[in-house]
């Protein structure tokens, strides 16, 4: 079965809200065997609600609409829908009385515009809304499913979980298998051109492959059926050991919860100190669940003087070699070992940009340096891109470089 997904809100056509939700329902849908047609953004308006809709209906079997439910004047999701599939809104007191207990139970006043949410469209299905107060809606016409859900994240993903088991108990949602294995420090070129021979054999096979190149990382995806299963993981396993130092995870698995892995498995503590970064290491550190059993913290040391007072790096080898340098790198790595207490630490300097470089070193110039009790590993890297670029390439990087030293991969 194919699904179209719609969104629907001024504030993602003009870029104030990035549209999550439809990366997170592609690939929920994914998992139970819906294949996605297309997604669509539209404003708040009638006509595009209804263009959008009609256009979904004539070519995909479910339609997923999220947006336009909320209690204010500018919600009309819901009496678009109710106008278009010929239905009539009637109260649902029991929902009503749900939506009271919700703002009450969280000492807020129960409103007139918030009892209106109880409104509902008589012969659709409504769907509970365990997270919010905007139920959602079930529409089926002329055999085709239309999903009206919440654009708030986590109440789209409750409501999700709850309808995907229902469509796969009323229809044969087919049988996709998916598997991703992640690689790091490799491009995506280099990175085909070393496996052309694999990839030649999984296409003769029939099984879809997909390169999904970020900054810094490559992933690739394998997709088949459910009977592919072993193949598919032959194959993936034939990729990986063509680059071992460069494979970091599959599936799920982030740079930063590889590095917790490893962490984990070695009983050590890990610390950041920072200066281009300006403490972006650390966050994406802590982005992973449980990462206070080996995180300790970050020092953020920006400018000269911070550098000196807080990681204790020498006055005469800063203004003798700059900041950004391996001197210099290398003294706040070990100070930070010192400072924080850790097993482990990594310190980054470098000139993010668009100014500050110069001939020698460039904007997109970056030292970074980890110390452990046994050694201290030091690497220049040359990004060279914008800034916001720079900093998420260092986080990358950076992440990456510690875990390879742990691992041995770097002297």
């Amino acid at each position: 079965m194919t699904a179209d997904i719609i969104t629907i809100g001024d504030e993602i056509l003009i870029g104030q809200t990035v549209d999550t939700n439809s990366a997170w329902m592609g690939s929920y849908l994914n998992s139970f065997g819906i294949s996605v047609r297309q997604i669509t953004s539209i404003s708040d308006s009638r006509t595009a609600i209804i263009s959008a809709l009609e256009n979904s209906i004539s070519g995909a079997d479910i339609i997923f609409i999220t947006g336009g439910l909320g209690p204010t004047k500018d919600d009309i999701t819901k009496h678009v829908l109710t106008s278009y599939f010929k239905d009539e809104l009637i109260m649902y007191q029991d929902i009503c009385d749900e939506i009271e207990e919700y703002f009450t139970s969280n000492g807020r006043d129960f409103l007139e515009v918030n009892k209106q949410q109880a409104m509902l469209p008589k012969r659709a299905k409504i769907v509970r809304n365990d997270l919010g107060t905007a139920s959602g809606m079930w529409f089926e016409s002329m055999g085709k499913q239309v999903f009206s859900l919440p654009g708030v994240p986590y109440e789209m993903k409750g409501l999700m979980q709850k309808i995907l088991p229902q469509l796969q108990e009323k229809f044969d949602l087919g049988e996709f298998y998916h598997s991703t294995i992640h690689f790091q420090g490799i491009g995506e070129s280099t990175l085909a051109e070393g496996i052309s021979d694999i990839e030649d054999g999984i296409r003769a096979k029939g099984i879809d492959m997909a390169y999904l190149p970020s900054v810094g990382i490559v992933k690739i995806r394998l997709t088949g059926s459910e009977s592919q299963k072993d193949e598919i993981e032959n194959f993936l396993a034939d990729i990986k050991e063509r680059y071992p130092k460069k494979y970091f995870g599959k599936g799920s698995q982030t740079i930063q919860s590889a590095l917790a892995d490893q962490l984990i498995k070695n009983k050590l503590k890990i610390g950041t100190i920072e200066s281009c970064t300006g403490g972006a290491l650390g966050k994406r550190i802590v982005s992973v669940p449980g990462s206070s059993a080996y995180y300790e913290g970050s020092i953020v040391t920006y400018s000269y003087d911070l550098k000196e007072k807080l990681v204790q790096v020498d006055h005469d080898e800063l203004w003798k070699h700059g900041a950004v340098s391996q001197k210099v790198v290398e003294q706040m790595a070990v100070g930070g070992l010192q400072q924080l207490g850790v097993d482990v630490c990594i310190s980054t300097s470098g000139i993010a940009g668009p100014d500050g470089g110069t001939e020698e070193k460039p904007v997109g110039t970056v030292w970074m340096a980890v110390a452990t009790k046994d050694k201290i590993v030091s690497k220049r890297f040359n990004f060279r891109h914008n800034r916001e670029r720079n900093i998420e390439s260092s986080v990358v990087y950076g992440l990456s470089f510690v875990r390879r030293v742990l691992l041995g991969y770097e002297d």
